[in-house]
């Protein structure tokens, strides 16, 4: 994993320090990010489960950067992420059956386009984001498009991986899928609202992982805008290979915004 850690065999104590790179709005890190390193901790060893392995995390505050943050063991089973007696993430095992259907494939042309139409349209809230952010040439850079012919708020792109992204084994972490789920499912919100600038914070995000990735491999993510009730905003998200395999799926809520609370 790229983060500096040290877990206890059998417990959920640990340390995690945000490098820079993982940042989501200004001073703070990507939502999906920290939540999947998180969720890494709940079997104990800070890598994550295997295939079938569902977390859902809670973010309760923004997480800062490049500072140690303790992680520690919660209420049933669960972990949260501490820092100076404030509460920033809690996370606990889920069901992938909980997480219902993801949204549909897209083939990897549509999904080219997709993300072509949006970069010729749109602004960017947060254009420094390690997600999604147009700013950043060593980020995820996944800013999907709505889908040509598709419903409202299907949205869809292409990711590359880039090989910066694996640790010392060669492996992706899949805190990393995490990330890729996280920012499409603003985005098809974004794609319902097209004469409005959204902003909005992740609140929520539960991840079912089946698979991982390979770095310099090209996968397909697919978001879906699922409800919008006040304030409230929630999505779903899925990642596939380029063939149709269902890697991971994520359901996610979101809160709107005026302006970004800094750690």
């Amino acid at each position: 994993m790229s983060t500096t850690a040290n877990a206890a065999v059998g417990g959920a104590a640990g340390t995690v320090v945000v490098p820079a790179r993982f940042n989501g709005p200004p001073g703070s890190a990507n939502g999906g990010w920290i939540s999947g390193t998180l969720a890494g901790y709940l079997d104990g060893t800070g890598t994550g489960g295997g295939p079938g392995w569902a977390a859902e995390a809670v973010l309760r505050a923004p997480t800062p950067l490049e500072v140690p943050l303790a992680v520690e063991p919660a209420d049933e089973g669960g972990v949260r992420l501490v820092h100076g007696g404030t509460l920033l993430v809690e996370a606990h095992a889920a069901k992938s059956a909980d997480l219902g259907d993801p949204p549909p494939f897209v083939e990897l042309d549509e999904a080219r386009h997709a993300a072509a139409a949006l970069a010729a349209t749109s602004t960017h809230p947060f254009p420094e984001c390690f997600g999604c952010g147009t700013g950043r040439s060593d980020g995820l850079r996944i800013l999907p498009g709505p889908v040509a012919g598709g419903p409202s708020g299907l949205v869809a792109t292409t990711w590359t991986v880039d090989h910066s992204l694996a640790g010392a084994d060669g492996t992706v972490g899949r805190h990393l899928l995490w990330s890729a789920l996280d920012c499409p499912s603003f985005w098809a919100h974004q794609a319902t609202m097209p004469t409005e600038d959204l902003a909005a914070l992740l609140a929520r995000q539960t991840v079912a992982a089946a698979g991982t990735v390979t770095p310099g491999e090209t996968y397909v993510v697919v978001a879906r805008a699922d409800a919008a009730e006040g304030r409230k905003l929630r999505a779903s998200s899925a990642l596939y290979t380029v063939d149709g395999q269902l890697l991971a799926a994520s359901t996610s809520l979101w809160i709107r915004i005026q302006s970004v609370p800094r750690p």
